[in-house]
């Protein structure tokens, strides 16, 4: 037996980490002394912590980790690592993407330049669902709901009447709290039948878009470089004096979207920022 500062000594591991991985049953004592409460370790359970070390360090959360142990089938606790490792190569390309990101804009890359033409949409049905979300839990919110929208729409593609797409308001950008509505538009002979929709949202029903003259930029790669897009569009707006209707909701429209590809390189997203007047330009449908 070792005491708790020992074992510590011998594995790497703190005494305040091995005293949580007790608190969440994950690296129990061998013996706790009934009168001190002091905890005491066996050698053999040295390989069980270096293991556990080397699992936090790759950043694997504490219950994957604990699963992974508790596995007695190999297969099953070999595939619960690689998804891990999956989850860490995505994180990678997420952060070589932020890296190249931040190399363009200090070394003086501004908002790329932008074919930007103008739509005027007229008032469309679509199925829609509509939620109050804090800014984090858009990107959760949004595929899970543009899914149950796609099933309840069925597989006839002659019910869709364009792409998926999202509105988010004026609020959501400026306290990061706001009302996000994803939608699928419809066909005028789509029907509109199965159940209510996702947990926490007002809709999944047959709503009509709102129409109106809209400054349109289309970005092509992965949506956390849409904020560069974003600002090209909305300077040129307001460089032009468009009279942009700030407190109006921007629209997306995925035109090439997470259901298209696996490959966020490959994704195209049309940006549409309403305006008042399109000052002549040539407008289209």
């Amino acid at each position: 037996m070792l005491s708790i500062g020992e074992f510590s000594r011998l594995t790497h591991v703190s005494v305040k980490a091995l005293r949580h991985y007790h608190d969440v049953d994950l690296l129990p004592p061998a013996r706790i002394d009934p009168d001190s409460g002091y905890r005491f370790y066996a050698t053999a359970q040295a390989p069980t912590a270096q293991l556990i070390r080397r699992f936090r360090d790759l950043g694997m959360p504490l219950d994957q980790v604990k699963a992974v142990l508790a596995a007695t089938d190999p297969a099953a606790r070999d595939e619960l690592i690689a998804d891990h490792l999956r989850s860490m190569e995505r994180q990678l390309e997420q952060t070589q993407t932020a890296v190249a990101s931040l190399r363009r804009l200090l070394e003086g890359g501004g908002p790329p330049a932008l074919d930007i033409a103008f739509h005027n949409p007229t008032a469309t049905t679509a199925l829609t669902a509509t939620a109050r979300l804090a800014w984090s839990d858009v990107f959760q919110w949004l595929p899970d709901t543009l899914t149950d929208l796609r099933r309840r729409l069925g597989a006839d593609a002659g019910l869709r009447g364009g792409p998926d797409g999202a509105f988010y308001s004026a609020e959501l950008f400026e306290s990061h709290i706001g009302e996000v509505t994803a939608f699928i538009p419809l066909t005028a002979d789509a029907g509109l039948t199965g159940p209510a929709g996702r947990s926490g949202t007002t809709g999944a029903t047959g709503e009509t878009l709102p129409e109106g003259p809209m400054a349109v930029a289309v970005h092509n790669g992965p949506l956390r470089e849409l904020d560069r897009t974003y600002a090209a569009l909305g300077s040129f707006v307001a460089e032009q004096s468009l009279g942009s209707r700030t407190r109006t909701a921007i629209r997306e429209n995925y035109l090439v979207g997470m259901f298209d590809t696996k490959d966020e390189h490959s994704l195209v997203t049309e940006v549409c920022w309403p305006v008042l007047s399109t000052r002549g330009e040539k407008e289209s449908s």
